[in-house]
């Protein structure tokens, strides 16, 4: 398999392409950034969708774009070919109306998103220009362009769409994301959730004693940091939005919190967002149970409470993301196929068994599937002071395409070496 590879890289025209990458570098990031500046919270996606469009139609190739703004170009191969999958995330976590502003710091620049995952985005649009300029025809179809609602408020919207509702059948997916040479292989069960606490709600002198949704959200926080999770399985879990309250003077009527949970195991994951559920009730009626002799000692003075002494803290619970994982050998074909790439190309694969990416619904029908790392260097990540730094960033996009080239084979070059198993 290496040899094939290594044939593939030494080829005129992969050559050529790879010559060109390094001149497009200057390009590749003026697009980056151009992307970025668009706001693309997910579910929020047109706008960006549709100049990823017409920068993929600019070069010359045809594109389909769904209904959820799923934005491909569809390169068809022979008949009975197998079929490659390449895709990277339009959407961003941050909401439509953050700043998005260009700060330079050194080589280092600045915006919210500019790599999660406007860079997969960017290198997705130079694999498609080497390919065009070196003349290169995948030996297989290849499916490639940007995806929606990969984020978690997105709840994997754009891979639902294609591999569940359409049931689009692909012999290997490749999810470009993140910096660097990581190649994840498989993927973590996960659940998004909001937790809300209502109650009556009063003045906090009148209706002193009246159960404090906030103060019950508050025991209930405390209480889940102290749970523990196992390291294997790799577990992880995260209070990550807290809102509520109406003034500085009065008992909230309502507030939530939202987690993410995420485990190699998806019963693992379930028995802890179970536990967590568990708590919240629990913390519900010790609400109730701390403010009793407040209560009482009010009414015993004879004080005609203005609240009602019985109220209780109502817990509701919204699911709003959420997949189940799939785990790989990581001497699989796809794997061995990546990492040959990597190799080739003259990088070390950071291998990763598990993640949270486009890649999990595939690999949840069990479709072979990975997520490898764009060029250049990244921090911030789903913060405001996201950075990146595109030094040397070109290595990453001629890695990315070799990877791209192995899967599918080139015409008169060679052929695919991912076999077809989905596609019968």
């Amino acid at each position: 398999m290496k040899e094939t590879v290594q044939k593939l890289y030494a080829s005129e025209k992969v050559q050529k392409a790879m010559r060109f990458i390094e001149q497009d570098a200057d390009h590749v990031l003026e697009q980056q950034i151009e992307l970025t500046l668009i706001p693309a919270y997910s579910n929020h996606e047109k706008q960006k969708a549709d100049r990823f469009r017409e920068m993929i139609e600019e070069m010359g190739y045809e594109t389909v774009q769904d209904e959820v703004f799923n934005t491909f170009a569809v390169i068809p191969g022979p008949e009975n070919s197998p079929v490659v999958m390449v895709s990277a995330h339009l959407d961003t976590v941050f909401p439509m109306d953050t700043e998005l502003k260009l700060r330079r710091d050194g080589s280092r620049i600045c915006i919210p998103g500019i790599c999660d995952d406007t860079r997969g985005c960017a290198e997705v649009l130079a694999i498609l220009r080497a390919m065009k300029e070196a003349d290169i025809r995948p030996a297989c179809t290849l499916i490639i362009g940007g995806d929606v609602g990969e984020e978690g408020v997105g709840n994997f919207a754009g891979m639902r769409h294609i591999f569940v509702k359409q049931n689009r059948k692909v012999d290997a997916f490749i999810s470009i994301d993140g910096c660097g040479n990581s190649l994840t292989y498989g993927a973590m069960s996960d659940v998004q959730y909001r937790i809300t606490f209502r109650g009556p709600g009063g003045h906090s002198s009148g209706a002193f004693g009246l159960v404090n949704p906030i103060m019950c959200m508050g025991r209930t926080i405390a209480r889940i940091e102290e749970e523990r999770v196992p390291a294997d399985p790799f577990t992880i879990f995260n209070v990550s939005v807290v809102t509520g309250g109406t003034g500085v003077t009065s008992i909230a009527s309502e507030c939530s919190m939202t987690m993410d949970v995420r485990s190699a195991d998806a019963g693992i994951m379930q028995a802890f967002h179970d536990r967590c559920l568990q708590i919240a009730r629990e913390c519900a009626e010790e609400e109730y149970r701390r403010w009793e002799d407040v209560r009482r000692t009010r009414m015993e003075k004879g004080e005609k409470l203005r609240f009602d002494p019985e109220a209780r803290i109502e817990i509701s619970t919204e699911e709003f993301s959420g997949s189940i994982g799939g785990i790989q050998d990581e001497n699989c074909e796809i794997v061995t196929i990546l990492k040959n790439a990597f190799e080739v190309s003259g990088m070390t694969p950071e291998l990763r068994s598990l993640s949270s990416t486009d890649a999990n619904i595939p690999l949840s029908l069990g479709i072979p599937a990975a997520t490898i790392g764009s060029g250049g260097a990244s921090g911030g990540t789903h913060d405001i002071s996201e950075w990146y730094d595109p030094t040397d960033a070109w290595k990453g996009v001629q890695k990315n395409l070799l990877c791209v080239l192995a899967l599918t084979g080139a015409e008169g070059i060679t052929e695919p070496l991912i076999s077809k198993t989905q596609t019968e």
